[in-house]
């Protein structure tokens, strides 16, 4: 074969390759984004249920406060610790 034969076959296997490694590329693009959109809606959801559950938390915590039983387990507490201190 002639070396200009030859090199014309060797660039168009490298256009033929070139053009299926962009395809390819392309593909993976657009399913790397597609996944990155529903990851951004699924932390965006999760960010919303996390401040719920930190409002609830802190209501909890609230009544938790405010009843008798927390209050006399605290303050016998608050007392040992106060003689253990001394």
């Amino acid at each position: 074969m002639n070396t200009l034969v030859q090199s014309q076959v060797f660039f168009f296997i490298s256009s033929v390759g070139f053009i299926i490694l962009s395809i390819l590329i392309a593909v993976f693009l657009y399913y790397l984004i597609n996944a990155v959109k529903i990851f951004h809606r699924i932390m965006g959801k999760l960010e919303k249920d996390i401040e719920n559950i930190g409002d609830t938390t802190t209501e909890i915590l609230e009544d938790l406060r405010d009843s008798s039983l927390f209050r006399f387990f605290i303050k016998n507490s608050k007392r040992k610790r106060k003689a253990r201190e001394e």
